[in-house]
């Protein structure tokens, strides 16, 4: 891995393991847990099931990109991380949270087949984790 780079993208599961390293190569981490765009539309924040525009071009150089999404979903009240959901153009106010994890993973799952050469880097991915904290 000696001149790599890591990337982990994700929520605080992959910030875990971006602190836990230090090998002689240039680690990072990005944080978004969804994976896919998060925007602020008149003081709003819209999940965009479909998308990723935003954060994608970040990661595309990167030699090993680490992935990580599930957690943030399922959280509801003043936890939850979006006001609204965009999927195909529409709007909506919450929807089946599994239904809205599975499209988003799909996206991701699209993009990086769209985006990322695999035979130049490795790409990994984990889904919902158990509790990591003290």
């Amino acid at each position: 891995m000696k001149g790599k780079s890591i990337m982990f993208i994700g929520d605080s599961l992959g910030l875990n393991q971006w602190q836990s390293l230090d090998y002689g190569v240039t680690v990072s981490f990005y944080r978004t847990p969804y994976l896919v765009d998060i925007d602020s539309v008149n003081g709003k924040r819209i999940l965009r099931l479909d998308s990723i525009s935003q954060s994608g071009s970040i990661w595309k150089d990167v030699d090993v990109l680490s992935f990580n999404s599930g957690h943030w979903w399922s959280h509801k009240g003043q936890l939850q991380g979006w006001d609204s959901m965009e999927l195909g153009g529409s709007i909506y106010e919450d929807m089946d949270r599994l239904v809205a994890f599975d499209r988003g993973m799909r996206t991701w799952s699209n993009w990086v087949d769209t985006n990322i050469d695999t035979s130049k880097t490795r790409v990994y991915f984990q889904g919902v984790s158990p509790t990591h904290y003290k």
